[in-house]
């Protein structure tokens, strides 16, 4: 790696901005608290925005630096709103005192329009709105991790493997739709 790389590293350390680095195989987040021809020295954090420590890695090491990317600009999010992200987590009411199958919690979720985190059985994972739902089947209206509309999926009920209510991940999410509706009603 050579100049570019130094320079990117060199912005992200002025603009006190997080990068993204890969060395052979790991990946490892921060802020560059130093940088020379041989070495960086990172403040890293972990994929939630919490410090962890500081470790120096070998530039001939780096294979790889981001920055300003959505994923290190959802990682800055995270950091920058850690009350929404790792709040408390709603759950539905009555949870603690009703029998719930999957499709109750469906139709909860469909009511109260509940962001869920849907897994399934063939592990393609779903953030989304239960938009309908029949005894079969589900419609979601799905998102990205980073707040952005990825279109409608219809699943078959008997392929949910588990359905995640309000998580770190769909609170983010939830967060950055409501700023974007926000913006956009400004």
């Amino acid at each position: 790696m050579g100049a570019l790389l130094i320079d990117m590293l060199q912005r992200a350390q002025r603009s006190r901005r997080i990068v993204s680095v890969q060395t052979g195989g790991t990946l490892f987040l921060g802020y560059v608290l130093s940088i020379n021809p041989e070495l960086l020295v990172l403040r890293t954090i972990t994929r939630q925005g919490l410090l962890t420590g500081v470790r120096t890695l070998s530039l001939d090491t780096v294979s790889e630096v981001h920055f300003d990317d959505r994923y290190v600009r959802l990682i800055e999010f995270k950091e920058n709103n850690p009350e929404v992200a790792y709040g408390q987590a709603a759950a539905p009411d009555g949870l603690d005192t009703t029998y719930h199958t999957v499709p109750a919690l469906l139709q909860h979720a469909l009511d109260t329009h509940q962001l869920l985190l849907i897994e399934t059985q063939s592990d393609h994972d779903f953030y989304g709105y239960v938009v309908r739902l029949t005894e079969e089947e589900l419609m979601l209206e799905v998102y990205t991790q980073y707040g952005e509309a990825d279109g409608h999926t219809v699943l078959s009920l008997d392929d949910v493997r588990s359905v995640i209510w309000s998580d770190e991940d769909t609170r983010t999410i939830e967060l950055l739709l409501r700023q974007r509706d926000q913006a956009a009603g400004s």
